[in-house]
């Protein structure tokens, strides 16, 4: 661990923050897939969310006990990040799984996080988009235009599942930007993040959702337990973190929405998904708009 330490700290900034956001495009690709893998093993989303945050906080609590060094929580700031990235993002995201294929997930979710963050920043901040942004917003619009011209003529139907994944969007945009914005280490972001959400979360699901998963097994169970609880919500919080202070919330963001778009492909073999003709022009334009791959092109003319 010492010689990988070392190796990372010799990198320059902005090769970590890539490496940083291939190891979180890993665990979100993951995530996608497990996320929908629910719904066959007859885990339901609510216990997903109590053990996510649970599991965390139990692993969170001590240390943050012995480092004595919990300030942060009390601050509004820490609640609002919790709200948003954590709860609200949670409750809506398997909510959505649970409703539509990953697919819908990569194209409704991921491929618009660029499109809400570059609109977010502009509303609150007046920042306005670059060049190479609005070349991915204009392909990015013009796939949406084309898909639902294609859902007007009847090639498909949006659902309930395909709306939830769009509020998703924008709600992990707007945690990012805060994320960034008010500058709190990935350590503050991922501890605000788990302890606000357990705190909020698990009282409600006590008192008025309950174990919700009498059907499933123990191993089905423990695999969304810890894989939602320790990697997503620890390990990849942090990564997540550390990528956006090296990269920026839409370079950072952006990459990291690629990894459903694989995922989403995987899944047809894997989960004997459908996939359309909608959905395959929604990937091929989110996936441009995303990864925004004129930029590296640009750089190796440099």
């Amino acid at each position: 661990m010492t010689t990988i330490h070392r190796f990372f700290e010799h990198l320059s900034p902005k090769t970590q923050g890539y490496l940083l956001v291939l190891f979180t495009m890993c665990v979100w690709g993951s995530f996608s897939l497990l996320s929908r893998v629910t719904v066959r093993w007859q885990v339901s989303v609510w216990d997903v969310i109590a053990m996510r945050f649970a599991f965390a906080a139990i692993i969170l609590l001590p240390i943050l006990w012995l480092n004595k060094d919990w300030r942060f929580l009390l601050h509004w700031r820490a609640v609002v990040l919790a709200i948003i990235g954590g709860v609200g993002y949670s409750c809506l995201v398997y909510t959505g799984f649970t409703l539509a294929p990953v697919v819908h997930g990569a194209v409704f979710l991921n491929g618009m996080i660029p499109v809400a963050t570059a609109l977010l920043l502009w509303l609150i901040f007046k920042i306005r988009p670059d060049t190479d942004t609005k070349i991915a917003l204009i392909i990015i619009s013009l796939t949406l235009c084309a898909m639902a011209a294609m859902i007007l003529m009847g090639a498909y139907h949006f659902n309930v599942g395909d709306v939830i994944f769009v509020s998703c969007a924008f709600c992990w945009a707007a945690f990012s930007i805060l994320l960034k914005e008010w500058q709190f280490t990935p350590w503050q972001t991922m501890c605000s993040s788990v302890i606000w959400s357990a705190l909020i979360y698990l009282p409600i699901y006590a008192l008025f959702i309950g174990f919700s998963s009498p059907d499933a097994s123990w191993h089905h169970l423990a695999i969304q337990g810890i894989f939602h609880s320790v990697l997503v919500m620890i390990v990849a919080t942090v990564t997540y973190a550390m990528a956006v202070a090296r990269l920026g919330a839409f370079m950072a963001g952006g990459l990291s929405s690629l990894a459903p778009f694989i995922s989403a492909i995987l899944a047809v073999p894997l989960l004997g998904e459908p996939l359309n003709m909608v959905m395959v022009l929604g990937l091929i334009g989110m996936g441009l708009g995303t990864v925004q791959p004129w930029r590296w092109l640009g750089r190796r003319k440099h």
